[in-house]
């Protein structure tokens, strides 16, 4: 009898454990089911301000379309509509991080597209001395 009690109280406790196990997975799954997906981090390119300078110098006299619409943001995509310009090959020799990108123009910013997934990887702003 001592014997029997013995098992069907390790099994009861087997059961309890499994159950918090299976219960405890579950939530797990849960959690990671309403977790946001994973972002590959944005494309940054980090330029110095003489940096800066340079490749507005070189492209303020460009003649460019302006993207009014296109996004502003590090790190967003720019549609397939907005038309990317390669850099000039003097922005690439004094500049040269930013080889692999692209530019467009919007409300006088230069913005700087990673070529590779059309995310924008720098905004550079007008300065109020330009």
């Amino acid at each position: 009898m001592t014997f029997s009690l013995r098992r069907s109280s390790f099994l009861a406790v087997a059961a309890a454990v499994a159950g918090l196990i299976a219960l405890s997975s579950g939530e797990n799954v849960q959690a990671q089911a309403n977790a946001p997906p994973a972002v590959t981090p944005a494309p940054r390119l980090t330029l110095t301000a003489e940096q800066e300078y340079i490749i507005r110098e070189i492209l303020k006299d460009t003649n460019v379309q302006k993207e009014n619409s296109a996004p502003e943001t590090i790190g967003d995509v720019v549609p397939d509509d907005v038309k990317l310009y390669p850099l000039p090959a003097e922005v690439m020799q004094k500049v040269p991080q930013a080889r692999s990108h692209m530019f467009f123009v919007r409300d006088d910013e230069v913005m700087l597209v990673s070529s590779s997934d059309r995310r924008v990887a720098d905004v550079i702003k007008k300065k109020s001395t330009d």
